[in-house]
């Protein structure tokens, strides 16, 4: 391992430190991810104190994730300026030790940071979810149970995989790393359990949305905005990936670039498709119909049944005499396409989402 000896100039403080290499190239990546999440977070402030939507339980987790986001932000803003983008041949010794300190605790906080934000869309669909679906609440709390579980114990197999755990950033400490492996195949483990999550909150909505009376474009539009999930899953993937580098790297400054990249990916991933479906009001009062989400018919209707015996399409409810009564609760506007859209909400539910069912109950004369 070769080291340069310290160069900076007398009374040179870190701050003054020019971040090089590729470092520059991935804060500045991130810097912007991180800016539009706190924006987002910043417009359902807003959006709340304008009576345009309300804050739930979904916005206080995303909130603890962007502000765990941000101080991760900070620590690789100090690794990098210690040498993280840079070759190990480029960096003093002091450097060198500085530069993982901070990529360790920014993992450890965006570790934390990921899978705090990620409940936020957990509790955001669960809030969708009504009383009766209760398969639907249960999967939603498993995931969330899951994905705690995991990463929690990711972080404690993090922390003590060195005696002291200082010398996970500084190895010429007394001590030993006998755990390294152990930590680093249960990042397999909890990688896997994230991208499965990922997918799994990403199609989620899709099996709402794919068996309401809708139009086809209006189903399709709707998968592709949530399939933005998606996106959070890719980044899992390439941040399991690359957790390989973080066992025992022999140019630690250079090697560790990726992992982290994709690991702050990652979390603003998240953190932003956890805050833009909760801001739909917002957008339709300034934006108008033009963006809002649509959920009537396509000129048809069907008759549903969940107990009871059907004849001819219909459901044999109680014998009655000479009544028909069509009872239909809805407030649309209906497209030249012969898609209907929502332009009401009830008062103080303007964030959820409505469905609205049909009914006809008639005589069945044998």
């Amino acid at each position: 391992m070769f080291l340069l000896p310290r160069d900076d100039a007398p009374g040179k403080g870190i701050n003054q430190v020019p971040i090089q290499g590729v470092g520059e190239v991935i804060l500045t990546i991130s810097f912007i991810l991180a800016g539009v999440a706190v924006v987002l977070l910043g417009l359902r402030v807003y959006a709340s104190q304008s009576g345009a939507s309300r804050l739930r339980a979904d916005f206080w987790f995303v909130a603890v994730g962007t502000a765990l986001g941000v101080a991760t932000e900070g620590l690789f803003v100090m690794a990098c300026k210690n040498g993280i983008g840079r070759h190990i041949s480029q960096v003093s010794a002091d450097q060198l030790w500085q530069a993982l300190r901070w990529s360790w605790i920014g993992i450890f906080t965006g570790l934390v940071g990921t899978f705090t934000a990620k409940l936020g869309i957990v509790a955001l669909l669960y809030t969708v979810a009504t009383p009766t679906q209760k398969k639907r609440k249960a999967f939603l709390l498993a995931v969330g149970g899951i994905n705690i579980i995991a990463g929690v114990a990711q972080l404690a197999l993090s922390l003590s995989q060195c005696d002291p755990y200082e010398k996970l950033w500084y190895r010429l400490l007394p001590g030993t790393c006998n755990h390294i492996l152990l930590a680093s195949n249960f990042g397999y483990v909890q990688g896997s359990i994230a991208i499965a999550a990922d997918f799994g909150l990403a199609v989620y909505p899709v099996t709402i949305v794919w068996n309401l009376q809708a139009s086809l474009r209006t189903k399709v539009g709707f998968c592709v905005l949530m399939a933005g999930g998606l996106l959070c899953a890719i980044a899992a993937i390439m941040r399991t990936y690359y957790i390989s580098k973080l066992i025992n790297p022999a140019d630690p400054t250079w090697d560790l670039v990726s992992f982290l990249a994709w690991a702050s990916t990652e979390l603003w991933f998240v953190i932003i498709i956890a805050s833009i479906p909760p801001l739909r009001p917002l957008f339709i009062r300034w934006f108008g119909n033009t963006i809002s989400f649509v959920t009537g018919s396509n000129s048809r209707s069907a008759t549903r049944s969940k107990t009871g015996n059907t004849k001819n399409g219909t459901v044999a409810l109680q014998s009655v005499h000479n009544v028909k009564n069509d009872i239909t609760s809805r407030v649309m506007d209906t497209h030249a396409d012969g898609s209907e859209e929502n332009i009401l909400q009830p008062q103080g539910k303007s964030d959820q989402i409505m469905v609205s069912q049909a009914y006809t109950v008639e005589v069945d004369r044998e």
